[in-house]
């Protein structure tokens, strides 16, 4: 069970739903997922969700295999961000994902919108930004938009791979006629890897978001986005201030609160 802390001075107006361990939290988040799946489907018949990669997400996906739903026939699945390696690489976020999700639950594969991490990173990006603005002009939208993107967040207050520095986390000069870019191939020098990520522009379009956060080690990066710093420069994390929809962080008391239980 998780509990709801609001308008903290910590949070300074976001929705904290703490749980005291992963596992918890995931067991909390799994229903609220499910209800927002089940909304948006009420509303349009259809429901897009963006999955988030790494380790803290992989107990939400297990939990949502485990729960009966009879609505994933429609549900369109999308990624977040991925790394630029074969779908059946041991580091690839949708190969996390089949393993924990979609292959236990009925999602057709045409609803399943993975990045081609195979491919070369630019070519990537292009054909993810393509799908994204099929999915815009579906939904006669000026951008893609989620009716549920799950985040996570690393110990370096880095989402999706928005990483420190990025230069997607610049503010663009938008001139007329320019529009913002809604997938991306990036370079992370500290990794000196190359990884595929959805930019700004398709973090604020969301109508809800999730973050999850757990472990001790990333409480000075929560403590940072949530309480003594925005600046997307040094946390990319803090873009969730500026998200249209609502946002929940889904924490452990470790992460809140820097302590085991």
């Amino acid at each position: 069970m998780a509990t709801s802390v609001t308008g903290t001075a910590m949070a300074r107006g976001a929705v904290i739903r703490l749980a005291e361990s992963p596992e918890a939290m995931a067991e909390a988040a799994a229903s609220e997922v499910l209800a927002v799946l089940e909304a948006a489907m009420a509303w349009r018949g259809e429901a897009h969700v963006a999955l988030a990669g790494g380790r803290t997400p992989a107990a939400l996906y297990g939990a949502l295999a485990m729960r009966p739903f009879d609505g994933w026939s429609h549900v369109h699945v999308w990624f977040g961000d991925e790394r630029a390696v074969n779908p059946d690489h041991a580091d690839s976020n949708y190969r996390m994902a089949k393993d924990t999700l979609l292959s236990a639950v009925a999602i057709p594969d045409a609803h399943v919108h993975r990045w081609e991490g195979e491919l070369a990173p630019a070519t990537a990006a292009e054909r993810y930004e393509a799908a994204l603005r099929t999915l815009a002009a579906r939904q006669e939208r000026a951008a893609p938009t989620f009716d549920l993107l799950l985040l996570g967040m690393g110990a370096d207050a880095h989402t999706a791979s928005l990483f420190p520095g990025s230069p997607l986390l610049e503010a663009p000069a938008i001139e007329p006629g320019v529009v913002e870019a809604f997938a991306a191939a990036v370079h992370v020098p500290a990794m000196n890897s190359w990884r595929l990520t959805i930019t700004p522009a398709t973090i604020r379009a969301a109508r809800i978001a999730f973050v999850l956060v757990t472990g001790e080690d990333k409480h000075p990066a929560l403590r940072h986005v949530l309480g003594e710093s925005r600046q997307l420069a040094d946390a990319p994390a803090s873009l969730l201030h500026q998200l249209q929809g609502d946002v929940a962080w889904y924490v452990d008391r470790a992460a809140l609160f820097g302590t085991a239980p």
